[in-house]
């Protein structure tokens, strides 16, 4: 795995303190630059908790041609987080976030990949300050947004495990191993399937927002059909599709139409349950 990082780089992050981060935000982008922006947007907006962590911003570009770097550069220049940009040729997703985590300073990891929203960091700022040995990992609230509109569905659910909203020790993968780049579209949720129950806890505070949309790989009928017959080898009791040839088939169905409905129809019956919250983003 290639990177880079410019010496000018290198003399711009001498004017922040020295001291060790305990909290490193990876982010990886490849040709999302409007999604890119919004990320960072959310980032700068918590920048007033982010200091007092304090934090680092690790950003891996996959040799964007979209302008993607020269953004990450520029908010890298503007010197309100310790802030480096990785380069790496393009691999995938997870070799993009295992270089991450490698690359990373910070005792805790949050991975707010392009197009996702960091959501209010508050209450984990607390949670990661209070430093209990007996926690590993904090899973937070992740809400689901459609692409283009302005509310999002936010999950009220401890069984819900969603990378975006996970903050973990670095340390876990000295214990657990990277994130498994022979899969395409679950090694997040193998990994968080190796985490041990009993290192949980759950934060009751919204972390991520992610748009869904049928375009997604994670959504592509393909790449789980690939990374179901993988698990088969290396985890075969992980099931991160329940019903796996019902699910292929709504995909391949929502993919032609373009509209990911058996998302928001599940979304929906979670709202008047009471186990979703509708949340306005302006």
């Amino acid at each position: 795995m290639g990177q880079s990082e410019g010496n000018g780089h290198q003399h711009r992050a001498a004017a922040f303190p020295m001291t060790a981060p305990l909290l490193s935000i990876v982010t990886v982008v490849r040709n999302e630059l409007r999604g890119l922006k919004r990320t960072l947007r959310s980032i700068e907006a918590q920048l007033g908790v982010l200091r007092t962590l304090p934090t680092e911003l690790l950003i891996v570009d996959g040799a964007s041609s979209d302008g993607s770097r020269q953004v990450a550069e520029a908010f890298r220049d503007q010197r309100a987080l310790p802030v480096r940009v990785l380069g790496q040729q393009p691999q995938g997703v997870y070799p993009a976030m295992n270089l991450g985590w490698r690359q990373a300073r910070g005792r805790w990891l949050i991975y707010v990949n392009a197009g996702d929203l960091l959501g209010s960091i508050q209450p984990l700022a607390e949670a990661l300050q209070s430093n209990d040995p007996s926690v590993w990992a904090y899973q937070g609230r992740s809400a689901m947004q459609p692409p283009g509109l302005t509310w999002a569905i936010e999950v009220h659910s401890e069984a819900v495990h969603c990378h975006q909203a996970l903050a973990y020790r670095r340390e876990l993968h000295e214990r657990l191993g990277p994130y498994d780049e022979r899969l395409k579209v679950c090694a997040d949720t193998a990994f968080m399937g190796r985490i041990p129950p009993q290192q949980w806890q759950y934060l009751p505070a919204l972390l991520a927002i992610s748009t869904v949309s049928p375009s997604d790989l994670s959504r592509t009928p393909r790449a789980i059909r690939r990374d179901l017959q993988t698990l088969q080898a290396i985890q075969p009791n992980l099931r991160p599709w329940p019903r796996a040839r019902v699910s292929l088939a709504i995909l391949e169905i929502e993919r032609l139409l373009g509209i990911s409905w058996s998302v928001w129809i599940r979304a929906g019956l979670g709202l008047l349950r009471g186990n979703h919250k509708l949340v306005n983003l302006g």
